[in-house]
C-alpha cells in the first residue's frame, strides 16, 4: 500500500519540524566546541560539521520512515 498524499505530508511536516529542533541542539551543543576552527575557516572542520548533521538528518529521516511505514501498516493515522 501507498502513502496518501496526506500522510506524505504529515509525515514531512513531523521530520522537517523535528529537524529544525534537533539543529537547534546542536548548534547550542555541538558548535560551541569548534569556535576557533570556525572562525579560522578549516575546511577539514567545516567538512567535519557538515558530515555531522548530514548524519543527524540521515538517521532521523529513517526512524520517521520506518515509524510512518508501520503506522501506516497497522492503521489510518489521520
Amino acid at each position: 500500500m501507498t502513502q496518501t498524499k496526506r500522510q506524505s505530508a504529515v509525515e514531512t511536516m513531523a521530520n522537517v519540524g523535528s529537524g529544525y529542533f534537533i539543529a537547534m541542539a546542536l548548534n547550542l551543543f555541538f558548535l560551541p566546541h569548534y569556535t576557533k576552527e570556525i572562525a579560522e575557516q578549516s575546511i577539514i572542520i567545516a567538512i567535519y560539521i557538515g558530515l555531522v548533521y548530514t548524519i543527524v538528518s540521515v538517521i532521523r529521516s529513517f526512524g520517521f520512515r520506518r515509524l510512518f511505514n508501520k503506522l501506516h501498516g497497522e492503521r489510518e493515522y489521520i
